[in-house]
Parts: structure tokens; C-alpha cells; sequence
């Protein structure tokens, strides 16, 4: 089975082949899960560890189904060689194995446990799925700028889906059946949707060749030679100093008013005015500052990757870090005594929040560096420290932490040149840390 090529720029899959993939995937994982069966058998042995049947389950698992994979790749896309075939089932194997184990190194409610299978076997399924992408994409040239980030998504979340979904079934099932038989259906269950949700990734990623819309996914803007104007460092300075010189009134300002007229005046409305004046004087474009449209499968996949990435830095940063704080935070925002503006600053204050240091510390800093480095870890890591030193007066930790969500964040911006599904995820984080909508103790791990 083969995919027909067209010979414009984009064909929509046919149905009955895309479906005919999934159907393929499904059945090669559920395969897989069969033989799975062998590590739910040494359950029963007593005495045997519990941790070490769940790897044995998992992986063998994620080495089977890894097999399917190759040998779907190989009757849809084009050969595949042998250290691929090779390295695939290995890694869907260590993704398997990675998702299993956090839970039995950790307790808590069965929210938080939910939570945390859903954290490990998302991020492992990306793992696998990354891998998967790009030798999906090796192998079709004409998909060789195509964003793997969607791909990647969708078996992110059919894997954490899965998980959750192995879980319950199992625990209602084993209610009133044999336990071993209860969680063969359980893994069956959960095969069947990591399978299709493979086969569904699969069959878009070889047969989709339009590039994101705005700008190309992972490509920076052209580079301007440097030369002898200081105009784009004296904008880059305008840009960033008020979020600097705000630290100051979260060590002196007490009054909450105050804050507020400072906060949203200077460091919130002040760098869209001057960023809007530059629009409006051609000095640059809304795609140069990530103000493009994406596709509605890379604003969620970005969404999902940045907002859990995000939140789970945030909530365990702290935690990993312990006494290594450097310094203590020197100052905070005063609290907010009026539940009217309360509720203000959780919601469209977070928002502004989110677009206006995207704006200044991804878009118009990425532009400016790509005018003196092309290399993407440069331009990470220095936007990074950028971003976790207006947090300087939270204290080292805060620095730290923030530092690392600002790189995350600049990595999914130069995969994608759009910014408003970091925006987005960057509100997420925020929402969380401040405005306890959820418990965030179901998000803190260690």
C-alpha cells in the first residue's frame, strides 16, 4: 500500500487509506499488548517486584508495537533501514518502560496519581513520537519542512489518554473478574488507542506537505547583517527595561493600587505601544514579531506541549531545587483587597501578561538576535537568562526556574515562528500558580 502523490502542494488523505492505516496501527499494538501478556503473568508469582513485571509489561509492549510501527512505515511511506528499524521498537520500548515507572516511586491521591500517569506517559509517548515523525518524514522528501510538532501531539496525548484509560478499566474491571484478566483487557484497551492514535499521526504526517502558515516551522527570520545601527538595540532596551525596572516596585510598593497603575501601565500597555509604533512605521511586520496563524493542529499541539511543560517546571522547580536557592526572594506583589480587581488581574492581567512577554522576550528578541546568530541554541539560551532575570527580585530559584519555562517557550517558537499558543501557555501557567483554580499539590511530584 502506497501513498499517491500529488502534484500540488496539498492533498487531503483518502479516507478509506487513512483509515486503513489506523485500522493497520491499532492491530499491530494490540498484537503487541498480547504479548504483554507475559509480564502481567509474573505478577502472580509472589514475591516477584510489582515495578520490574510493569517494565517487563511495558516494555515488551513498546518493543512489539514498535515492530507494527516499522513494518507500517515500510508498506505506507517507503523503506526503512535497518538501523531504523532497529532503533524504533528500542525506543517505543524505553518510552513504554518511562511511563510506567514514575508511579511506583511516588503516592498521593487518585487525582494526583492520575495527574502524574498522565504527565509520565505523555511525555514518554512524545519521546516515541518525535522519533517516529522524523523518520516518517526521512523517508518523503517532499516532507522534509513539514512541523512534526502535530504528529508528535497526537501521540502525546493518545498515549497519556491510554494511560488513563488502561487505569480505570483495569481498577473497575478487577472489581469482578480475575485481576490478571481484568488488566489484559486494560492493556488490550489501552494498545487499541495508542495504535490508532499512531496510525492517525502517521498516515497525516507522510501525507501532508503545506507548511505552516506565517512563517516555516523551525526557520528564523532572515538574519540582517549587523552593522552600525543602534536602533534595534536601543528598541530592545526600551522593550525590556520596564520589566526589569518592575521588580523594584514589588520590593517597595506596599500599596496595591500603586502596583497595579505601575504594572499595567508601564510593563504591560508601554512595550505594545512601542512595538505597535514600530508596525506602524514598517520598522517590522506582525510574522517577524510571532504574530502569525497557525494551524489549528499546531496551536493545540503547541498549547498542550508548552502549558504541561510549563506548569510542571513551575510547580517542581522549586521542590528539586530545595536550599539551592541562591538567594531568597526580596520582594513580591502586594495582595489585592479588592475582589473586583482581584478577579482583573487573574484574568486579563495574566492575559496581557502572556502576550506582552511573549511578544518582547520571543518575538522581538528572536528577530534581533537572528541579526548577529543563526544558531538556535544561542538564541535559546540567551533568551532564556533574559527572561528569568526580570524575575530577579522572586530570588535565585525564581530566576532559575524561569529561565528554563523561557526556554522551553523559545524552543516551541522556533519550531513554529507563532505565538499565540505559547501566549496561551504561558496564561495556563500563570492561572495556575496564582489564581488556585486547581489544586496545584496534584501537579507537584516530588
Amino acid at each position: 500500500m502506497k501513498i499517491r502523490i500529488m502534484s500540488n502542494s496539498y492533498t487531503n488523505m483518502n479516507l478509506t487509506h487513512t483509515s486503513a492505516i489506523v485500522i493497520r496501527s491499532a492491530l499491530g499494538w494490540a498484537t503487541a499488548a498480547l504479548f504483554g501478556t507475559t509480564g502481567i503473568l509474573l505478577m502472580q508469582i509472589p514475591g516477584f517486584p510489582n515495578l520490574a513485571a510493569a517494565q517487563i509489561t511495558a516494555g515488551t509492549i513498546g518493543l512489539v508495537g514498535g515492530l507494527s510501527t516499522v513494518f507500517l512505515i515500510r508498506s505506507t511511506v517507503g523503506p526503512v533501514s535497518w538501523k531504523q528499524g532497529l532503533i524504533l521498537p528500542l525506543v517505543w520500548a524505553l518510552s513504554c518502560i518511562i511511563g510506567a515507572t514514575p508511579q511506583f516511586f511516588t503516592s498521593g491521591t487518585p487525582l494526583k496519581m492520575t495527574v502524574l500517569t498522565f504527565y509520565a506517559f505523555t511525555l514518554s509517548g512524545a519521546l516515541g513520537g518525535a522519533v517516529t515523525a522524523r523518520i516518517v518524514r526521512s523517508l518523503r522528501k517532499d516532507t522534509a519542512d513539514s512541523p512534526i510538532a502535530p504528529s508528535v501531539f497526537i501521540w502525546s496525548l493518545g498515549f497519556g489518554i491510554a494511560a488513563i484509560a488502561s487505569g480505570v478499566v483495569g481498577e473497575r474491571l478487577s472489581m469482578i473478574m480475575p485481576e490478571w484478566l481484568a488488566w489484559f483487557i486494560a492493556f488490550e484497551a489501552m494498545a487499541l488507542i495508542i495504535g490508532s492514535a499512531g496510525g492517525y499521526s502517521i498516515a497525516k504526517l507522510s501525507g501532508t506537505t503545506r507548511p505552516a502558515r506565517g512563517a516555516s516551522a523551525g526557520n528564523d527570520p532572515s538574519p540582517e547583517v549587523p552593522g552600525n545601527n543602534r536602533r534595534p538595540i536601543m528598541i530592545l532596551i526600551l522593550l525590556c527595561l520596564p520589566f526589569y525596572l518592575n521588580d523594584f516596585s514589588d520590593i517597595y510598593v506596599k500599596d496595591w493600587r500603586l502596583w497595579i497603575g505601575i504594572d499595567y501601565i508601564v510593563v504591560k500597555l508601554f512595550p505594545c505601544l512601542v512595538l505597535f509604533g514600530l508596525i506602524r512605521s514598517k520598522k517590522t511586520d506582525l510574522p517577524e514579531l510571532g504574530l502569525t496563524v497557525p494551524s489549528p493542529a499546531s496551536f493545540f499541539a503547541v498549547f498542550f506541549i508548552g502549558a504541561l511543560s510549563g506548569i510542571f517546571i513551575d510547580q517542581n522547580g522549586y521542590l528539586v531545587l530545595g536550599n539551592f536557592q541562591g538567594y531568597l526572594p526580596i520582594g513580591g506583589m502586594p495582595e489585592i483587597a479588592s475582589p473586583l480587581w482581584r478577579w482583573i488581574d487573574l484574568t486579563a492581567g495574566l492575559i496581557m501578561t502572556g502576550i506582552c512577554e511573549e511578544l518582547v522576550f520571543r518575538g522581538y528578541l528572536r528577530t534581533f538576535l537572528s541579526r548577529y546568530t543563526k544558531r538556535a541554541s544561542i538564541i535559546v539560551l540567551i533568551s532564556a537568562i533574559a527572561f528569568g532575570l526580570i524575575h530577579w527580585s522572586g530570588g535565585g530559584a525564581r530566576i532559575l526556574v524561569t529561565s528554563v519555562i523561557g526556554a522551553v517557550f523559545m524552543i516551541l517558537y522556533l519550531r513554529t515562528s507563532s505565538l499565540p499558543a505559547i501566549m496561551m501557555a504561558h496564561f495556563a501557567v500563570n492561572l495556575v500558580d496564582y489564581a488556585n483554580v486547581v489544586p496545584k499539590d496534584i501537579f507537584r511530584f516530588f
